[in-house]
């Protein structure tokens, strides 16, 4: 039997060696951050220093700099050079966004996690809310009361729960609801066209944001958690009316 061509096996010894390289690239990079050399916003060395300094080919940079810029790590800009974000929430959600364009993930899923999330969230913003939040939340809800604006309604909406989001104190609901925001704002906005369509709907989801802002300002956790159950109860109604259509 034949065996692997010598072009072929130089082929993949050359890909093997490639992807063991730019992984000493990362790994570099990864250790610089850890210990604090490299912090937020600071440029990283030219390609050529670097492959100098580690002994690696310049490809294998370009490989590990392509791969730290997908992950979030570095944002390569064009002309300037190459600097160190840590945005990892554009990495998730390009790939939660590929998900649900892949069936991988759905509506139902999506208002899961935020339920999760929102519980969550209001828990711990009964320890950290501030006064300017709360009164942020409680203007938002009195505008949707009034507003029968589809695109108004999905913005106040989006602000309600965003701002309970960050009133937890918690960067990282935060930040998950954020790298979530390309599908959720999706999500939210055909639901709402949903909603309007019957105003007791309306009323009825609002009345829930109503209670959950009382709920955080009176310190409330059952009454909240109680008002965020049936917000999402409702939510998930319409989303298997929508399903069994």
């Amino acid at each position: 039997m034949c065996g692997m061509p010598i072009f072929m096996k130089g082929i993949k010894n050359t890909v093997a060696k490639n992807q063991k390289t730019y992984g000493i690239v990362v790994d570099y990079f990864k250790k610089k951050i850890l210990t604090g050399d490299l912090k937020p916003g600071e440029k990283l060395p030219p390609e050529r220093e670097i492959a100098e300094e580690l002994g690696v080919s310049r490809n294998s940079v370009r490989e590990a700099i392509r791969f730290m810029d997908m992950t979030g790590v570095i944002s390569s800009q064009q002309g300037s050079g190459n600097y160190i974000t840590c945005d990892f929430q554009s990495s998730l959600e390009e790939t939660m966004g590929m998900m649900f364009a892949m069936d991988q993930i759905d509506y139902i899923q999506i208002s899961q996690i935020r339920y999760s999330l929102e519980r969550l969230a209001f828990t711990l913003a009964l320890d950290h809310a501030s006064e300017e939040e709360i009164k942020l939340m409680e203007d938002c809800v009195n505008k949707l009361d009034k507003s029968t604006d589809a695109s108004v309604n999905n913005e106040l909406d989006k602000k309600i729960h965003y701002t309970l989001a960050r009133a937890s104190g918690n960067i990282l609901i935060l930040d998950i609801l954020e790298a979530c925001s390309g599908v959720i704002d999706e999500f939210v906005k055909d639901l709402r066209r949903e909603i309007i369509q019957e105003e007791s709907s309306k009323e009825a989801l609002n009345d829930c944001h109503h209670r959950i802002v009382r709920a955080l300002r009176e310190h409330d956790r059952e009454a909240g958690i109680l008002a965020l159950k049936e917000h999402f109860s409702m939510i998930d109604k319409i989303l298997l009316d929508w399903k069994n259509k």
